[in-house]
C-alpha cells in the first residue's frame, strides 16, 4: 500500500510539471497551441522564453487587424494591458501571468544593452504529415521581414521547434513548474546550461526549418504572418497571411506589445487632398470678393 501511495504522489508530481508548460504543436490541438515570445542575446548565452497567456486561436479570433489595436505586455511586472481604442476582449481570455523574478533574472546590464539582443513571437498547432489535410499544421511568427514564403514541407517541419521548447518548459529556472498548464510562465537559459540559448544553431529559422527569420533586433519592428499547409503535398508552397500589427519591444520599459499602425497615404493621395484644400480655398477667396 506504501509503495503504491508513494508511485501513486511520483506520478502527480510528473504531472503536474509537465502541465506546467507552454503548450507547443501538440498540447493543445486542435485549438492551437500558446503564444510566446523569446528575448535572446548570443554574445552573452542568454535567453529567455515567456508564455504569453493567449493562445493561438484565442489571438486569432480577435479583430486584432482592427485600426488603433494596442495590446501591451510587461515583462518585468507579469502584466497584461489592452489599451486598444475598442477593446479586443482579450483581457478577459488571459491566463494568469506568473514570470516570477525569471524576466529580472535574464535581464542584466549586459543582456539588455547587448548589440544583438532579438525578439520573436510564436505560435503552434501542428499534426503529423500523414494526416496533413489542407490547414492542419498552423504557426504563427513574427519577421523582420515585409514578405516571407514557405513550402508545406517547410510547415510540417516547424513543429521541430518543439525541442527548444520543451528544453524551455523542462529548465530549472521554470517560473511555473508543479503549476496548472492555465498559468503563463517563463524560463531563462544562461550560459550554465547545458541547453543555453539554442537560437545560435538555427533558432531564428525555426529550428533551421524555414527560409525566413523569425527574430529581429530588439529595437525594430516585426511583421507577424500566419502559415498553414495548403496541402499534404510538401513541394507546394503553404498559405501565408500577414497580420496588420506589428511587434515591437521596449528595453527600456520591459513592454512587449502588438500594435497595428495606420496606413500612410500615398503620393496620389496627398496630391489630391492638396488639391482639393485649394480648391477650396480657392472658392472662399471668391466669396469673399463677390461679397
Amino acid at each position: 500500500m506504501k509503495l503504491k501511495l508513494i508511485a501513486l504522489a511520483a506520478m502527480m508530481a510528473a504531472s503536474g510539471v509537465a502541465q506546467a508548460k507552454i503548450a507547443d504543436s501538440n498540447d493543445r490541438t486542435p485549438n492551437g497551441g500558446d503564444l510566446f515570445a523569446s528575448l535572446v542575446s548570443v554574445s552573452n548565452n542568454a535567453s529567455s522564453t515567456l508564455d504569453l497567456g493567449l493562445t493561438m486561436d484565442q489571438f486569432a479570433a480577435a479583430n486584432v487587424n482592427a485600426d488603433g489595436v494596442k495590446l501591451v505586455w510587461d515583462l518585468a511586472n507579469s502584466t497584461f494591458s489592452d489599451l486598444s481604442a475598442v477593446s479586443t476582449g482579450l483581457a478577459g481570455q488571459l491566463q494568469t501571468l506568473n514570470y516570477g523574478s525569471v524576466y529580472s533574472t535574464f535581464a542584466t546590464p549586459g543582456v539588455i544593452g547587448a548589440a544583438d539582443l532579438k525578439f520573436d513571437i510564436k505560435a503552434m498547432d501542428g499534426t503529423p504529415t500523414a494526416f496533413a489535410g489542407a490547414g492542419t499544421n498552423r504557426y504563427l511568427s513574427s519577421s523582420a521581414a515585409s514578405s516571407i514564403t514557405a513550402t508545406n514541407g517547410q510547415v510540417f517541419n516547424m513543429d521541430q521547434w518543439d525541442v527548444i521548447l520543451n528544453a524551455s518548459n523542462n529548465d530549472i529556472t521554470n517560473s511555473t513548474h508543479g503549476a496548472d498548464i492555465n498559468i503563463a510562465g517563463a524560463n531563462m537559459f544562461d550560459n550554465g546550461d547545458a541547453q543555453n540559448v539554442n537560437f545560435d544553431a538555427g533558432g531564428d529559422q525555426w529550428n533551421g526549418q524555414v527560409s525566413f527569420t523569425s527574430t529581429g533586433a530588439a529595437s525594430s519592428d516585426l511583421s507577424f504572418y500566419f502559415l498553414t499547409n495548403s496541402s499534404n503535398n510538401a513541394a507546394t508552397l503553404a498559405t501565408v497571411s500577414k497580420y496588420a500589427g506589428v511587434w515591437s519591444f521596449d528595453v527600456a520599459t520591459a513592454q512587449l506589445s502588438y500594435a497595428t499602425v495606420a496606413a500612410v497615404p500615398e503620393a496620389e493621395t496627398y496630391a489630391m487632398m492638396l488639391a482639393g484644400m485649394g480648391l477650396v480655398g480657392f472658392m472662399v477667396s471668391r466669396r469673399r470678393k463677390l461679397a
